[in-house]
């Protein structure tokens, strides 16, 4: 069976469902071919899990006088990364918009971030890779600028320069990579063999461009400057997947540079550097901050740095853990985002200062968000405690005590988080009033995303059996 391709028909038809039909049935429809996508993607990856997609691929020709065609790979990135992108994906179509406001743009944008971030992880080759980014771009853009609040037209054109600027460095890299590979080749597999061979300077150009770009999109210090108006002015959805999925592009190209380009490893103690600080300033911003979508934005962030120090610690613990970290950060923080949203429009606020007792008119959300928090900071049983811990365990080896540095920036926005929640949510005393409330209607996106969470947090098999 081909089953990214059926994944991409199943989120192409959903799109189309949705612009056609009634806007009453716009997320019905939506969450039913996302559900499709979401159980051939399970499919798949039980398939990959028991051997029996080792080296599978799909391609179809496109462009042949260039080589290239429309190829895609199952490994031990594309399916995980797939799955994530496939849950929170659904989640965020169920739980994100419980008064269907533009119900027809935000769903049919959802399928298309979705079908873009599925189609970027299982790229077999950059010629691909960068359509599927931009389309992800694209989609993310609109969730911004016309279903967001707020300052959201501004947040948007500060997010679009930063990703124009992104895929300009990313287009330039990957015809350079084209232009100075012995065999002329999109191929990810026929440049990781041919990299070689590229001279020493041109590869250090194709690499800070690359990192570059892929360093914005995470976002790493001192990139960063479009993520507090993007994560905290896009609408619940797009918040949900800009922290969860659109961050991992850049995580996931980073990645790639370093299997594909021999001079990245030696640049990696330098980018560790960068990881640190990265981390700790995410970590002393994210304390400062009293609205709930900024402050999850810099955990957010302090996580891709995490993610980074996996990267570049290399070997089986370091690309494990970040393999790993790219899946529980991104359901984590996502649980995140819909809980806040959730908060936002029940109480009116998402502003620390102002919310009390949201435990005692809306248990399962204050819990939701409690549990993501958990989720964010590694706590046992969790999938980022694992991710932690290989991430960890392989920065010590690559690079002893300095590689264990980025861990106390978690300690530091975990120590915060659970003391700003315990006066703020679970102060029964002062507690406000609700000023709407909708029964249940997030509880099966809650269900889902920590259902993930803990799947992956108690059988890291699930995930470490693909190595």
């Amino acid at each position: 069976m081909i089953f990214f391709v059926a994944i991409m028909l199943a989120l192409f038809a959903g799109i189309l469902a949705v612009i056609l039909l009634d806007k009453r049935f716009a997320r019905g429809a939506a969450a039913l071919f996302a559900s499709v996508a979401l159980a051939i993607i399970i499919i798949m990856f039980f398939y990959y899990l028991t051997g029996r997609m080792v080296g599978y691929s799909e391609s179809i020709p496109y462009i042949s006088t260039f080589g290239i065609s429309l190829q895609f790979y199952a490994n031990e990135f594309s399916v995980p990364l797939s799955l994530l992108a496939g849950i929170v994906g659904l989640a965020a179509i169920i739980g994100g918009n419980p008064l269907q406001e533009r119900a027809k743009a935000s769903n049919s944008l959802i399928l298309l971030f979705e079908l873009a971030a599925i189609g970027l992880f299982a790229s077999g080759n950059l010629f691909l890779f960068f359509i599927f980014w931009d389309v992800g771009i694209i989609a993310v853009f609109f969730m911004i600028s016309c279903l967001g609040e707020g300052n959201n037209l501004n947040s948007a054109k500060v997010y679009l320069f930063y990703s124009l600027l992104a895929s300009a460095l990313l287009l330039f890299g990957i015809l350079m990579i084209y232009f100075y590979t012995p065999i002329r080749s999109f191929n990810i597999s026929t440049i990781e063999a041919g990299a070689q061979t590229i001279p020493l300077g041109v590869q250090e150009v194709i690499f800070v461009s690359l990192l570059i770009a892929f360093m914005i999109k995470m976002p790493v210090f001192p990139f960063h400057s479009w993520m507090q108006g993007a994560y905290s002015d896009a609408s619940t959805q797009g918040s949900m997947l800009i922290g969860g999925v659109l961050s991992k592009f850049g995580a996931y190209g980073i990645l790639l540079i370093f299997l594909m380009l021999p001079i990245a490893r030696t640049y990696a103690p330098y980018i560790l550097i960068i990881a640190i600080v990265s981390a700790f300033y995410a970590a002393f911003n994210g304390i400062r901050k009293d609205d709930l979508k900024r402050m999850a934005a810099f955990t957010s962030m302090a996580e891709s740095a995490i993610i980074l120090t996996g990267v570049t610690a290399l070997g089986a613990f370091g690309l494990d853990g970040a393999m790993y970290g790219m899946v529980a950060f991104g359901l984590g923080i996502s649980l995140m985002f819909l809980s806040i949203g959730s908060v936002e429009f029940m109480y009116g606020s998402k502003h620390l200062s102002t919310l009390r007792g949201i435990v005692k008119g809306a248990a399962s959300t204050a819990y939701s968000f409690l549990f993501g928090v958990f989720a964010a900071t590694g706590v046992p049983i969790t999938a980022a405690f694992i991710a932690d811990l290989l991430i960890f365990t392989g920065a010590d080896k690559s690079f002893g005590v300095l590689g264990v540095v980025p861990l106390f920036s978690i300690i530091i926005v975990g120590a915060y988080l659970y003391y700003a929640i315990n006066k703020s949510f679970f102060d029964t005393e002062n507690s406000i009033e609700i000023v709407r409330y909708e029964t249940g209607h997030w509880n099966p996106s809650y269900a889902l995303l920590i259902f993930s969470i803990l799947a992956l947090g108690i059988v890291p098999a699930l995930i470490l059996g693909f190595r």
